[in-house]
């Protein structure tokens, strides 16, 4: 019995970078999808670099120019 929930834990702890990686609003589509393959190879050292890389409000649209 020991070993099981040993077990579950381990899978419980190797799934939680995928879920805050699908649940952040920082990336979207193909971005998020490369993360989150590179969240499933590598589980915790992907989760640090998306959290360092990835700017916290999500991507900025550039203002375009004004005429004058």
């Amino acid at each position: 019995m020991s070993e099981l929930m040993l077990m579950v834990g381990v899978v419980c702890v190797y799934l939680v970078p995928i879920a805050l990686v699908a649940g952040s609003k920082r990336s979207k589509g193909h971005e998020k999808n490369g993360w989150l393959i590179g969240t499933l190879f590598f589980s915790w050292i992907a989760l640090l670099l998306y959290v360092t890389m990835i700017p916290k409000t999500g991507r900025v649209k550039p203002r375009g120019k004004k005429h004058s």
